[in-house]
């Protein structure tokens, strides 16, 4: 009777939009924030102003997510050190076994 090993990965971190929660959350807290200050600095500004001030805010929300996702897609153990990420991988790995008969 010969023993197939299975191994997967028991550590997974769910994404939105490419990014985990929090870094999702941290470009649109921030975005939000942005546009609050802004609001807050130009409130004696028109209409355009304010178009503009809100325009800002989301340049800035979607360049920070892209900041994000491009640190999400990087994998910083291939990068540095390719012999870690085989001692990672067989640190977490579970420990299942199918027998075939």
């Amino acid at each position: 009777m010969r023993e197939l090993r299975i191994c997967r990965n028991i550590q997974h971190v769910p994404k939105v939009w490419g990014v985990t929660y929090t870094k999702l959350f941290l470009s649109l807290g921030c975005g939000l924030l942005i546009t609050a200050v802004g609001f807050s600095i130009g409130s004696g500004t028109g209409t355009v102003g304010k178009i503009g001030i809100i325009c800002a805010g989301a340049v800035i929300t979607a360049s920070i997510h892209c900041v994000c996702r491009w640190f999400e897609s990087r994998d910083m153990i291939d990068c540095d050190a390719p012999f870690l990420k085989f001692f990672a991988n067989s640190q977490t790995s579970g420990i299942q076994v199918i027998q075939i008969v």
